[in-house]
């Protein structure tokens, strides 16, 4: 009969039941996390006070910086190029004057201009005169640079000198000493580079200057010999010539420039392209047709943004920089075409001036053979003086440039008293650890609601157990069982009344019409409510004037009887032991209106002797008797007499306590149902606190009933 249909397989509920598991209700979730508002403040205040009081322990720290530049503009003062040539500004050299302005020279000449005593009394409180003071100085370097800064802004040749300590006019001095002392030390070295180079370019003048006298002294001995011997035609002769040298030297000059023009411009367009050609020679079109291209350039880079390459505009601009490369290409050409013809016209002049040169030195070797011997040393003599001439102008523009060394940085914000520190900051750290908080309490709370082992919702027990909910009891303040169950007596229109008699339709709406006779009510765990779901619905029964019986299962702790005060003389487990009859045991409660059969005392041995068989007969006496048979078994997971009157019960009750009830203990109790071929007939979830359910979740109470 009705065990068949506490085993029928419910696959609607199945289905549900998987379609409830994907379902991600982010609304509860996130009601379940407000829920834990205590725990989420609790966290964010406490921590933010610890951070607070933490960092408001800590000794202040002050911290001044100082900014210097490296400046890569160029005075020129002189036309000449310097001696000591200007830093070229890549990345390698600033992250080496980075490195010089933490060297130990430099801060070790900090420390001398600032004052060992001084800088001791700041970091060690006194100073230290029994040590050595190579060692005080290394020890102050290492205190130094530990505190001590030097980064580089982004996209800038600006260097930010930082230094911190617990005395602000200190920390002020040697942010504002750094910047001073590395200035200063490059001038000092640029000085010294300068003096070293005039002094070698000094021997070099002399040198040259003694070379120069020799070779003229030479020439003159030799000139004045040939006119002794040839006459004024020959000093026409050698004028003419000397002319005629001086132009070819000037010509070849500008023969061996106009060709290196030709070959760099070339070779920079055979390799680098028109672009390149474009910024190493002055052309307005070249100008203009870069400019274009650029232009078209940055829209094809606009473009490509958002369109790919076969975009029409995007094909559109590539030909029209095609077309501007095109006219780069004809215009560098022309350029290299016009250096070529200058090319050619040089190289004609310098071999004109060779053909004429030489034919008057074969005029002249025909005068006199030993005329070559007065042009080996004009030559010389000239070159002589060319070389000195050099050297001259050299070392005139090297004496002055001492004076006029200047350093290739300069500072553009010196450090500042501050009386504010720092660090720590307690009011900043306080709300660092505020939102720490925050967050900590929102993870602890999301893991807490995430791993959370009970059931708050009716559509977590249907998914979890595959059966439905047959009603949801509200949360009821009172402790005393007696009193909430003969309330209802009293008024029975109240909540907990209405979930009942909904719970006693949905029974007889279960069975196709035909009411159940027969409920075992139970649980996994004492304190689930299953005896208040029993008594309630008892109660409910009676006042809608049917016959009721309670029985109480639970042999071995009952509380009922003392609970209702149900003074017996004979109680359940005397019929069981065949001590008295029946009649004997049956008692009336008059306040509900209710018959039961007690379990007066705790007895082991009649708990023992109950047997499916045994119980039969009396379950159909019963019936014969009353319209309702309500059994009140014990837990399912503490001892295994529920299941024995679950094989005689026509419908099983099995009641969860909401937020309470852990999932592996109703799974136990399902599974020890099952082993022996029981399936409830549905779940009464009890004790639900409708003001908490609906701000953790946001329905109404309707929701779980």
């Amino acid at each position: 009969m009705t065990t068949f249909d506490m085993q029928a397989p419910q696959p609607a509920r199945k289905a549900s039941r998987f379609e409830d598991l994907d379902r991600v209700d982010v609304r509860g979730l996130l009601g379940a996390i407000a829920s834990r508002y205590k725990l989420i403040a609790g966290l964010a205040v406490g921590l933010a006070l610890f951070m607070y009081v933490a960092t408001s322990l800590l000794a202040p720290t002050y911290k001044s910086f100082s900014k210097v530049m490296l400046d890569p503009r160029q005075v020129r003062v002189m036309s000449s190029d310097e001696v000591v040539s200007n830093l070229s500004l890549s990345d390698p050299v600033i992250q080496s004057e980075i490195s010089v302005m933490r060297s130990n020279i430099l801060i070790e000449r900090l420390i001398r201009d600032l004052g060992i005593e001084k800088l001791e009394t700041h970091f060690w409180g006194q100073p230290l005169y029994d040590v050595a003071e190579e060692k005080r100085i290394k020890d102050l370097t290492w205190a130094i640079r530990k505190d001590l800064t030097v980064g580089r802004e982004p996209q800038s040749y600006v260097f930010v000198i930082s230094f911190s300590g617990g005395e602000p006019g200190i920390v002020q001095e040697i942010a504002n000493g750094v910047a001073d002392t590395y200035i200063s030390l490059m001038v000092e070295n640029r000085r010294d580079s300068a003096r070293q180079a005039t002094t070698w370019i000094q021997d070099q003048v002399n040198d040259a200057r003694a070379a120069m006298n020799r070779a003229e002294e030479e020439l003159a001995g030799y000139r004045a010999a040939s006119l002794d011997r040839e006459g004024g035609t020959y000093e026409t002769s050698t004028q003419q010539l000397g002319n005629l040298t001086s132009q070819l030297v000037v010509a070849r000059s500008e023969r061996v420039t106009a060709e290196a023009q030709y070959d760099q411009l070339k070779r920079l367009l055979e390799t680098q392209g028109s672009d390149a050609l474009a910024k190493a020679v002055t052309s307005p079109l070249l100008e203009k047709l870069n400019e274009d291209k650029l232009t078209l350039q940055r829209q094809d880079d606009q473009w490509a943004q958002s369109f790919g390459p076969d975009h029409p505009q995007r094909k559109r601009l590539r030909d029209e920089i095609g077309r501007v490369d095109a006219d780069l290409q004809r215009e560098a050409e022309r350029i290299i075409e016009l250096r070529r013809n200058d090319l050619e016209v040089a190289r004609l002049r310098e071999q004109s001036l060779a053909d004429g040169i030489q034919s008057l030195e074969d005029q002249l070797n025909d005068m006199s053979a030993n005329n070559i011997g007065l042009r080996q040393l004009e030559r010389e003599a000239m070159a002589a003086r060319e070389n000195y001439e050099a050297l001259l102008s050299r070392l005139s523009a090297a004496s002055g440039q001492e004076s006029l060394q200047r350093p290739e940085a300069r500072v553009i914000e010196r450090a500042t008293y501050s009386d504010v520190p720092a660090a720590p900051r307690p009011k900043l750290l306080a709300a660092f650890g505020l939102v720490l908080g925050l967050t900590a309490g929102i993870v602890a709370a999301l893991f807490l609601e995430m791993t959370r082992s009970t059931f708050r919702t009716r559509r977590e027990v249907e998914a979890e157990t595959g059966l439905s909910v047959l009603a949801s009891l509200p949360l009821q303040p009172q402790a005393n069982l007696r009193e909430l169950v003969r309330g209802l007596r009293i008024n029975s229109n109240t909540m907990l009344g209405e979930k009942l008699r909904q719970l006693r339709t949905m029974l007889s709406m279960r069975e196709k019409g035909v009411e159940a006779r027969v409920v075992m009510v139970t649980s996994s765990h004492p304190g689930e409510g299953k005896s208040t779901t029993a008594m309630g619905l008892a109660q409910m029964a009676a006042l809608a004037g049917k016959s009721v019986i309670v029985v109480d299962g639970d042999l071995r702790r009952s509380r009922l009887a003392e609970t209702f005060g149900w003074d017996v003389e004979y109680d359940f487990a005397d019929f069981i032991l065949e001590t008295a009859d029946l009649p004997e045991t049956i008692h009336l409660d008059s306040d509900m209106g209710v018959h039961f059969l007690a379990a007066g005392t705790p007895c082991q041995e009649a708990a023992d002797d109950l047997s499916e068989d045994w119980l039969r007969p009396l379950m159909a006496e019963l019936k014969r008797c009353y319209d309702l048979v309500i059994i009140d078994t014990p837990p399912l997971v503490n001892v295994a007499d529920g299941l024995v009157f679950g094989a005689v019960a026509e419908s099983i009750i099995y009641v969860v306590r909401w937020d309470d009830t852990r999932r592996t203990a109703v799974r136990d109790g399902l599974d020890a149902l099952s082993e022996v071929g029981l399936r409830p007939t549905g779940i009464v979830l009890n004790q639900v606190d409708p003001k908490a359910a609906e701000k953790i979740y946001g329905d109404s109470y309707a929701a779980y009933a």
